[in-house]
């Protein structure tokens, strides 16, 4: 039925353009049984917009599309939706508008078409759609190459992110080494924390001094120095 009216809107001049794939689709429909299980199944959009190009692309115009599309999605295309009808009606007035304003162009892909639909070396258009499609799968091979470049220079060139702890680390050794001398000149530690910060040292983490910090770090310091010797006399006896 859809076939029959589709073939008595086409003039003489467009009527070659009736190809396998679109008198497939016209006449069945999107055929479930040619899916795996692993396959993506096309949408009702997806067949409604590769239609819908075609007409664009046989000179057909956006209304002469709508008055037949709308029918052919709600009666034929309804079985892989759960959309109502009146939802099917507004998404194919949407998909329509959408292929005509836009620069969309027919693009069957030949046999590797997403349908599934059969596709003839004697089609007007296959050589035509062969090669474009060579063209692109070669386009998308140096897309994905040059991307996986682009991304291995931009690991390479990144800047490396320091922490807090990195970024004061010079200067919290330089502290300790401050601290370490006063202590030696037997100066109490709450006037060394003063001397620390007058003098613009941070912590660590880039905080001012205060008493409890240097005591702990004092502490650590003292117990991984004592670790150290611990160790060195242990490697001397065994």
């Amino acid at each position: 039925m859809y076939l029959n009216r589709l073939r008595k809107m086409l003039t003489e001049n467009n009527e070659k353009c009736l190809f396998p794939c679109i008198r497939d689709l016209v006449a069945n429909g999107l055929t479930l049984e040619r899916f795996t299980n692993e396959d993506n199944i096309p949408s009702r959009q997806d067949i409604t917009q590769y239609i819908a190009a075609w007409f664009k692309y046989t000179g057909l115009s956006s209304d002469e599309c709508r008055e037949w599309m709308i029918e052919y999605c709600i009666g034929l295309l309804s079985v892989i939706s759960s959309s109502s009808k009146s939802r099917i009606r507004h998404s194919t007035k949407c998909n329509i508008k959408y292929i005509y304003k836009s620069d969309v162009t027919f693009d069957c892909r030949c046999e590797k078409n997403r349908f599934k639909a059969p596709c003839e070396p004697t089609c007007p258009i296959y050589e035509e759609m062969a090669h474009r499609a060579k063209e692109s799968e070669a386009a998308n091979i140096v897309e994905s190459y040059e991307t996986i470049v682009e991304h291995r220079v931009a690991d390479e060139i990144a800047p490396t992110k320091h922490s807090i702890k990195d970024e004061y680390k010079d200067q919290f050794e330089k502290a300790i080494e401050v601290a370490q001398h006063h202590l030696k000149q037997w100066v109490p530690k709450k006037k060394i924390v003063n001397l620390l910060n007058e003098s613009g040292f941070k912590t660590r983490t880039g905080k001012k001094w205060s008493y409890s910090t240097l005591a702990n770090e004092l502490k650590t310091l003292n117990r991984n120095i004592d670790k150290a010797e611990a160790e060195k006399i242990r490697n001397k006896i065994l």
